[in-house]
């Protein structure tokens, strides 16, 4: 007896008969409704499959498509009596996964059914299989495969028992936020995990932030506010990029961390806290304490215990892991099931990857998206993994990484096609890519081939 669920949603109670029956006949458990409104309640993560007509009343599938895939990860077959072009896109556009026209037939419907089911299950499997596989290389939902990162590991189920402070060094996008927020996983402590970034914030609003302020403290202070300490009271407070921070804010906050007392901004009275401090930064702290540059006691509070998260180039075991991660995210929030070919994963293990775990991520969900089928080519990586263009550059320093590989990739286009005397296919030659690649690069980014 088969046990996949599906609900139907049909207000034509002669077509809503007929499939109830139809379905059933097949050995699968049915529900129907007559408005997405009376149906949505039953919809879950057990449901197999929504049958769905497009004209309803109340919300009608299109809108119910939309608002159903926002909650539930769960095929959806659209039946319309208005077969035409517009609103089957529109429907697969929504999220809807296929769609037939009434009136229906019975031997095309239990195909369909059967291959969703069928395509839903593989799915399932595949999704399992992936959760297995990174079983033993993730901690609380970090990564790591290597020996580094299990070192890591090891580490913080130490230090989080104790009170000391953390100081976490290492390269942008290795990771230093998602291994500070593993140690207060492992920690006793039952308050919040607020992370202040010392970089983004303006100094003149830092402390403000840090420490609170009282009304009237300065202009545009219109009432009293808490700061991030006391917002992390009981729990864990990270302070991103620590050596960005000013000396003023650095003696402030040394009593902060000394005396585990802070006052607001605009007043004298002190408010204890019970805060943990752990601090991250990408500079060599150490050196830039005895050059003056950073305050020495305060390095020395905050650095009570250290934990260096090397950068990806040094640990290409985990790699493997991440990607795996990624399209299991991807996975589940897209119901697509994507793999990578061989010359296209061969290509990014032997990258360095300068912008660390942040790029990798960055650049596996793209490919993911822009993927024409279910396997992620070389085509749809960033030219610059295959080009030996650094992206790590002073250049891209104030930009998003996906600004920076846009950027970078819209450079690399022009100068080829410059090089080609505007010949796209010549130009594709020279980067290694398809026709079909460079055709859409220079339209996405409105390059003008009259070179």
């Amino acid at each position: 007896m088969n046990a996949n669920q599906i609900v139907i949603i049909e207000d034509d109670p002669g077509v809503r008969f007929f499939l109830e029956e139809a379905l059933k006949n097949e050995g699968y458990s049915v529900l129907s409704f007559v408005a997405y409104e009376d149906a949505v309640s039953a919809i879950n993560d057990e449901t197999d499959l929504v049958i769905m007509d497009i004209s309803l009343p109340g919300m009608d599938g299109l809108a119910a498509t939309s608002d159903l895939k926002k909650n539930v990860n769960v095929p959806i077959l659209i039946i319309t009596a208005y077969g035409t072009k517009k609103n089957a896109l529109d429907a697969i556009k929504r999220g809807a996964t296929d769609f037939f026209v009434k009136p229906i037939l019975l031997d095309e419907l239990k195909i369909i059914v059967k291959r969703i089911l069928g395509t839903r299950k593989l799915k399932k499997e595949m999704e399992l299989l992936r959760e297995k596989e990174l079983a033993n290389d993730m901690v609380h939902g970090v990564v790591g495969r290597s020996r580094q990162m299990r070192d890591i590991f090891k580490d913080i189920e130490k230090i989080a028992a104790t009170e000391l402070t953390v100081l976490i060094t290492g390269e942008t996008g290795v990771g230093k936020e998602e291994v500070a927020k593993l140690l207060h996983s492992f920690s006793q402590r039952k308050g919040n995990f607020v992370v202040v970034n010392c970089a983004s914030i303006p100094d003149t609003l830092l402390e403000s932030e840090l420490f609170g302020h009282e009304k009237g403290a300065f202009t545009g202070a219109h009432q009293q506010k808490q700061g991030k300490f006391e917002a992390a009271d009981n729990g864990t407070i990270v302070l991103d990029e620590i050596g960005e921070m000013t000396p003023y804010l650095q003696a402030k906050l040394l009593r902060a961390v000394e005396k585990k007392e802070i006052e607001h901004l605009g007043s004298t009275k002190t408010n204890k806290v019970d805060v943990r401090v752990i601090s991250t930064t990408n500079r060599i702290l150490e050196n830039e304490a005895k050059n003056g540059k950073f305050r020495e006691d305060l390095y020395f509070r905050l650095s009570q215990m250290q934990i260096h998260v090397p950068p990806l180039r040094e640990r290409k075991e985990d790699i493997d892991a991440i990607i795996e991660y990624i399209l299991l995210e991807f996975e589940k929030e897209s119901g697509r099931i994507i793999n990578i070919a061989e010359d296209a994963h061969e290509l990014m293990v032997q990258y360095d990857w300068p912008g660390n775990v942040r790029e990798l991520i960055s650049v596996i969900r793209r490919a993911a998206v822009m993927c024409d089928g279910d396997t992620i080519t070389i085509d749809d990586l960033p030219l610059y993994l295959k080009g030996g263009f650094p992206l790590a550059s002073q250049t891209y320093s104030d930009k998003t990484l996906d600004e920076a590989i846009s950027e970078l990739e819209k450079n690399m286009i022009t100068e080829a096609l410059k090089k080609s005397q505007g010949s796209q296919a010549q130009a594709a030659k020279l980067l290694g890519i398809s026709e079909r690649s460079m055709w859409y690069r220079v339209k996405k980014y409105e390059i003008d081939t009259n070179i």
